[in-house]
């Protein structure tokens, strides 16, 4: 291969790369929350289907987690709504909370996201 070849699938590979990465970056929701304040996390959810969020985060850096759910019509049967999470920081630093909406006795998860926590001391 030519150097003038090299250069291009060089050039071609770090494109690729940075597409990738911007990509992957747009799946995660920042964060900023204050030491010991805490913060919810809304999702929106039809647990009628089977469908509920579970989150998976470090114990460490947050306290909670605790879920609620509020239908979007209490009246409507089989309507839909939204799981709120809420989560405390208890240590300076950035974490991640990982939500899946799934079905429990499913693998795999209809929808994923991520949450990028900047856990900040309070001035």
């Amino acid at each position: 291969m030519g150097r003038h070849n090299k250069y291009l699938v060089l050039g071609i590979t770090l494109v690729l790369l940075a597409i990738y990465t911007a990509i992957s970056q747009a799946d995660i929701t920042v964060i900023q929350a204050e030491l010991n304040k805490p913060f919810n996390i809304t999702l929106e959810s039809n647990p009628t289907t089977g469908y509920t969020w579970t989150v998976d985060f470090n114990h460490k850096m947050l306290i909670g987690g605790e879920k609620g759910y509020s239908a979007s019509r209490p009246d409507a049967v089989g309507g839909s709504g939204q799981q709120v999470f809420v989560f405390t920081p208890i240590q300076e630093g950035q974490t991640e909370i990982s939500a899946a909406y799934k079905r429990p006795w499913e693998e795999s998860a209809a929808e994923e996201r991520t949450f990028r926590v900047n856990c900040v001391g309070n001035d």
